[in-house]
């Protein structure tokens, strides 16, 4: 099984940030004032709850020191942008990452590895769309998943060819 140590240092910073950048791209696909704020903790949260799978290179991924390593460079990366970073410009890069990500794992990854990523990233993916109620007032009314933040999902879902497995 594969583990950080068997990736370059360029492709491994791709495997560590593009979670990072999934979960951002989802939150601010319908930003919501209060509601960001739940979507922020259950991107953390979703991240924490990877750190004891069964498969080490989730583990390496999600460990608290890639995690710091990973806001690290995203925060540099961002950092001096002119203006805000429109939902666009995070929408297209998080798919972009999500698939470079994709095809770096299939050069090396067993099937089992590649489908743990898709898995992680779908999975906080929805994690943030679910955490708060859009369209509603002061937590009341609105839908838990919003048009903008589906079709983000639905564009992941196509991006990493991740098959959802539907619930009876």
């Amino acid at each position: 099984m594969l583990t950080k140590n068997d990736f370059a240092g360029a492709d491994w910073n791709t495997l560590r940030d593009t979670p990072y950048l999934v979960g951002l791209a989802t939150l601010l696909a319908e930003p919501s004032g209060l509601g960001t704020l739940k979507e922020s903790f259950a991107l953390t949260m979703g991240l924490w709850e990877n750190q004891s799978s069964e498969i080490p290179l989730i583990r390496d991924v999600t460990s608290r020191a890639e995690m710091q390593a990973a806001q690290n460079s995203l925060r540099s990366r961002f950092t001096g942008s002119k203006g805000e970073l429109s939902k666009d410009v995070m929408r297209d890069l998080a798919l972009e990452h999500a698939r470079s990500s994709i095809t770096i794992l299939s050069d090396k990854a067993s099937p089992e590895e590649i489908d743990a990523y898709r898995k992680l990233l779908y999975g906080l993916a929805e994690k943030v769309a679910n955490a708060s109620r859009e369209g509603g007032f002061l937590g009341f009314g609105g839908k838990a998943v919003s048009a903008a933040e589906q079709s983000f999902l639905d564009d992941l879902q196509n991006t990493i060819q991740f098959e959802r497995v539907k619930k009876a």
